[in-house]
């Protein structure tokens, strides 16, 4: 379960529900899975996007200078606490690596973002308790 959450921290409880673990493990696990996923894909993206960029082309066409203008314009419109549920509810790689591509310069995020994943996990326990009732 620890493992599914590190991927979807949503759904990792229904996992455990399923399992038969009691309301207070499966939250434990859920968020410490993907607190240590997210932690491990937000300091080891770098790596990642590096090997990416090395097979782009050195100079960005007009369709990615459009997209870059317009990610500028979203994260200087909509304030990040609006941005970071939704990443969450996609999965936690991703959260991790436009969190770190795109909020790098901006310190607080890091533990925001450690924040709102545990929140999810403390979300999708409560939703997903009714399973220990089957």
């Amino acid at each position: 379960m620890v493992l599914l959450s590190v991927v979807k921290t949503f759904y990792a409880p229904a996992a455990g529900f399923a399992a038969g673990l009691s309301f207070g493990v499966t939250f434990a696990a859920t968020s410490l899975g993907a607190i240590a996923g997210f932690t491990v894909f937000y300091f080891f993206c770098d790596i990642i996007l590096n090997r990416f960029y090395k097979k782009r082309k050195s100079h960005p066409s007009e369709k990615q200078l459009k997209k870059a203008r317009k990610i500028v314009i979203f994260k200087k419109k909509y304030p990040v606490w609006l941005f970071l549920p939704m990443l969450t509810i996609m999965s936690v790689p991703v959260m991790a690596i436009i969190v770190r591509k795109f909020f790098n310069h901006n310190k607080p995020m890091f533990a925001l973002s450690l924040l709102t994943v545990t929140l999810f996990a403390l979300v999708g326990c409560l939703v997903f308790s009714p399973i220990q009732m089957l």
